[in-house]
């Protein structure tokens, strides 16, 4: 049975994608409990979704499979669901507590992932995404070197799509150019070079995949 309320994917492509998984049942009751619980959340997971297909369309041999690259990106923070909404769309700082549910939210993810019994690249992408390519990111704060290629394409993709996205109450979102410029920047650093070059050039193509992430 289809769950009830499912939100809308963006186009016939992404239905497809999804319908190719072998575990469409369980990601569709993930991705619509996370859309009942903070739709905006929900939404940026979509996006991430979308730009790991440009990704892949640029360079499939880095990503993998499109179906699991684009679960993948559904399901990144499904480990918000053990965040309250009030934490996630706080407009002032947190504090300390709530700076700690918000970084939790990567192995609260892969827990609920392994228990519903996704692949363990899947549950990989979910605790790794917040990781940095030179360290220093969390939970575990080790160099991203150690993570799987799709896990770091999740991770600037991720980045991407929340410096332009609108609607989150603590700051105003980054025009294109600023956002493209933010990530070549942070290539060697924050993120995988490798998968940082791979969305910059998606960017760039004559008919930009990306586009739909700077019209939102």
């Amino acid at each position: 049975m289809e769950p009830a309320a499912s939100p809308p994917l963006p186009g016939p492509a992404f239905a497809a994608l999804l319908d190719a998984h072998p575990q469409r049942q369980a990601v569709l009751a993930l991705f619509t409990s996370l859309h009942r619980h903070h739709a905006a959340s929900a939404g940026h997971s979509v996006r991430v979704g979308q730009a790991l297909l440009a990704m892949a369309m640029e360079d499939p041999s880095y990503l993998g499979d499109p179906s699991t690259a684009f679960v993948a990106g559904l399901l990144h923070d499904v480990g918000k669901l053990l965040v309250p909404p009030g934490t996630l769309d706080s407009p002032a700082s947190l504090d300390k507590a709530g700076r700690d549910l918000i970084r939790a939210h990567p192995a609260a993810g892969a827990t609920i992932l392994a228990e519903a019994g996704f692949p363990p690249l899947i549950v990989e992408v979910a605790l790794g995404h917040h990781e940095r390519w030179q360290g220093g990111g969390y939970p575990a704060g080790l160099p991203a070197t150690g993570q799987p290629r799709l896990s770091r394409a999740v991770a600037v993709a991720d980045a991407l799509v929340a410096m332009v996205e609108p609607g989150r109450p603590y700051r105003r979102p980054l025009a294109r150019d600023a956002a493209l410029a933010e990530l070549r920047a942070c290539a060697g650093l924050q993120f995988d070079p490798a998968a940082t070059s791979i969305l910059l050039a998606a960017a760039a193509r004559a008919d930009n995949p990306l586009a739909p992430l700077f019209d939102t």
